[in-house]
Order: structure tokens, then C-alpha cells, then sequence
């Protein structure tokens, strides 16, 4: 039915949607980080090339397949769920490395990069757009009277516009300014849509 929703990634929340909802971050490596830590340790003092290495070992590797299709069932259902919901998904083309680069482990356990790879895919099942807005657009930093708000810092999550008065909640405002931006650039056609396919008859 046409149903859009603009998608601003977060590092506190996983993700929040336009429409006001969020959505925890889940951080599965967090949560089993001492497991995690245990299990290397006792890695680490087994005599190499005994049973006891190889047992430990596989124990270290269950432990990480664990985590990782812990995390990806969470991603392939998240991804199903909007892409049954909305026809256009407006997203930010996030710079993952330099993001890593400042956060590690904590980026790592997002794994936002991973998510729309899936969330892309699954757009092609369903016949929904994914589009991608410049990483450069000043999302979280514009009112919608125009004003720009220059000083924003990564600690501010709300700020009030000095032109017009409002009070903005960062994520959410950024959510809203996305879905604009995205709309406005399908409308003029200025960049190619990422992800699109013919809609699937039910």
C-alpha cells in the first residue's frame, strides 16, 4: 500500500523507525562476553596438541557459532518484519570501517553492515525498495523548519532548535529527516534504488 518508513541505526538502540518505535540493542557478544573470555583462557593453558586443546577448542568454536546464529536470527527476523510492513525502506550508507574504527567490539556486535546485507536480500523476496541516503546528509542535525544545528555532538540526544523552538529527540528526528530525504530523492529520481523488485502476487 505504499507504506514507507525511514530506518536511523544507532549505537545506545539498535535502530529507530520513523514512526516513533525503537528497538533495543540486543548485544549478544555483550552478554556472553565473561562465557566468551572463560572459554579462551582455557584455550590458552591447554597443552598444544593434547585432547584437552582440541576439546576446549571445539567448546571456544560452539560458543562463537552460537553467538553468530544467535545474532543472525535476530537480523533475518527484523529484516522480514519491515520488509512485510513497508514498501519503501529508507536507510543512511553508513561508514562502517570508521565506525569500527571508534567503537570496535561494540560495532561489531551491532553488525549493522550484516543486517542490511540480509534486509537488502530479503527486499528482492518481497518486492519492497531499499534505498540508501548519502552518509554525508546531516540527518540527525536538521530541524524541519531548515534550521542546522552545526553544534550537535554525539552526547546530545535531544536538542531544542533555536530558530523555531521544537525539542528533538536525535534518533527520531534523524529517522524522520531520512524518510524525507529519501522520498524527496525517489521522487527526483537523483539515485538509484538499491534494492527493488516485482511484488510477489499472494
Amino acid at each position: 500500500n505504499g507504506a514507507s518508513v525511514g530506518i536511523d541505526f544507532g549505537l545506545k538502540t539498535y535502530m529507530t523507525l520513523s514512526n516513533g518505535e525503537k528497538l533495543n540493542n540486543p548485544q549478544f557478544l555483550k552478554s556472553a562476553l565473561n562465557k566468551v573470555r572463560k572459554a579462551s583462557q582455557k584455550l590458552s593453558r591447554c597443552k598444544k596438541g593434547s585432547n584437552h586443546k582440541e576439546q576446549a577448542r571445539l567448546a571456544y568454536c560452539r560458543l562463537q557459532e552460537h553467538l553468530v546464529n544467535k545474532r543472525a536470527d535476530f537480523q533475518w527476523k527484523l529484516a522480514h518484519e519491515l520488509c512485510k510492513s513497508y514498501d519503501f525502506i529508507f536507510i543512511e550508507d553508513l561508514n562502517l570501517s570508521a565506525m569500527t574504527r571508534l567503537w570496535g567490539r561494540k560495532m561489531n556486535d551491532l553488525a549493522h553492515g550484516e543486517f542490511v546485507d540480509k534486509l537488502m536480500y530479503v527486499a528482492t523476496k518481497y518486492g519492497c525498495t531499499v534505498h540508501k541516503i548519502d552518509r554525508y546528509f546531516p540527518s540527525s542535525k536538521l530541524c524541519s523548519c531548515g534550521y542546522k544545528n552545526e553544534l550537535l555532538k554525539l552526547s546530545d540526544r535531544e536538542w531544542v532548535c533555536p530558530q523555531c523552538g521544537q525539542i528533538h529527540d536525535r534518533d527520531l528526528l534523524a529517522a524522520n529527516n531520512i524518510l524525507r530525504e529519501g522520498i524527496h530523492e525517489l521522487e527526483s529520481d537523483s539515485k538509484t534504488i538499491v534494492a527493488c523488485a516485482t511484488r510477489r502476487s499472494r
